[in-house]
């Protein structure tokens, strides 16, 4: 079976989980083609994270609404696409996931098409134009045809109310998951000599710097024993935000010492707008550090409030919890063991990509079956 995944956020979590996913298939013996945009944040690497098996054709797409651009990637994507023919395409994020069903329709091959949106982040744009555009876009790449795959309950039940208008036979929820294995687990025994706070991803509005900004300053204020760290890198402007409430910004890294920055942290804190499904906070639960997270969909599945880490709704609350674990190495340790254990149990890759490969499958089947037989 031919897979052919789509993607243009090449830089962020959705990239990680699209390299595991083809690397997967591959070596269960499906054929895999990466459709796929270069972004400045793209690791210099890259290449070498797929496996040789794994075909790459670049489609260049802009992250922003660029009609130009967006026809050149279209046409680009619909003449690979029909040149490779395969099976199954599986479309990731907004604007990629958008083209994809495009060119998908145009080939009549909207029944083939998965689109997982890893983060439909439309209804916290403030502007209401922009919002609704953005809006529109998502009903369009729906009539255009395919399955929407949600990330988290949440996700699913605000595609289903404002989207697929409680229609669910093209709309599926499908967790994410890691590969546990790649996963570094904290080392308890090794102390750091002031309690390490931080967070993975790239500085982008989406990840809410100033929020952070403004708890490690408040935090900063107060006590000499802690230390703030953004393992990722941005903007000149907000590394210098972020620099000046006195975080660590340590730029952009490669995967394996992400991680190992990762498993040194004695909290990690995501003041996050919007998520589809963290796979940098699954990669921090299955390291086994507690988290504070803000309540949007998907971190309130994974982080089991007062368990596993603590659930914000504001700022202040945030803050609050954050001291909570600062104060308490013993509570850490209780919450970063239970943790390790729910992630690994729920958000294994080897459990979401089992699910996958069922409804790979199934459109492989459903698709079989339209095709004449010969005499």
């Amino acid at each position: 079976m031919h897979i052919a995944h789509v993607i243009e956020p090449m830089g962020h979590g959705v990239f990680i989980w699209v390299i595991d996913m083809s690397n997967k298939l591959v070596e269960a013996g499906y054929k895999v083609t990466v459709l796929h945009s270069i972004r400045e944040e793209t690791p210099e690497n890259w290449r070498e994270m797929f496996d040789p098996r794994v075909n790459l054709i670049h489609v260049q797409m802009s992250r922003a609404i660029d009609p130009v651009m967006d026809i050149k990637a279209l046409i680009g994507l619909y003449k690979h696409l029909k040149r490779i023919s395969p099976d199954v395409i599986h479309t990731h994020s907004s604007k990629s996931g958008f083209l994809a069903r495009a060119a998908g329709f145009l080939l009549r091959k909207n029944h083939t098409l998965l689109y997982t949106s890893h983060a439909i982040h439309y209804p916290l744009i403030q502007q209401f134009t922009k919002r609704q555009i953005y809006k529109i876009l998502e009903l369009i790449g729906y009539w255009l045809g395919g399955t929407i795959v949600a990330c988290s309950k949440k996700e699913y039940d605000i595609i289903l109310k404002e989207i697929t208008f409680g229609n669910t036979q093209r709309l599926l929820r499908i967790s994410n998951g890691i590969d546990v294995d790649q996963i570094i687990p904290k080392d308890y025994s090794q102390k750091n000599e002031k309690v390490k706070i931080g967070v993975l991803g790239r500085i982008s509005e989406q990840k809410a710097p100033w929020v952070f900004s403004s708890i490690a300053k408040s935090i900063n204020a107060k006590r000499s024993d802690v230390e703030f760290i953004w393992i990722g890198g941005g903007e000149d402007n907000d590394v210098k935000n972020l620099h000046d409430a006195g975080v660590k910004v340590t730029g952009l890294l490669s995967r394996e010492d992400a991680l190992k920055e990762v498993s040194s942290l004695d909290i990690f804190l995501q003041t996050s707008l919007y998520e589809g499904l963290s796979l940098a906070l699954l990669e921090a639960q299955v390291a086994g550090i507690p988290a504070v997270v803000t309540n949007i969909p998907g971190n309130d599945e994974v982080v089991q409030h007062e368990k596993t880490g603590y659930v914000g709704n504001t700022e202040e609350e945030l803050e609050k919890f954050t001291e909570l674990l600062i104060d308490s190495l013993e509570l850490r340790e209780k919450m970063g063991a239970t943790a390790m254990q729910y992630a690994k149990k729920h958000f294994s890759f080897d459990v979401m990509g089992d699910i996958y490969k069922a409804h790979y499958q199934e459109i492989y089947d459903k698709n079989r079956a339209k095709i004449p037989a010969h005499s």
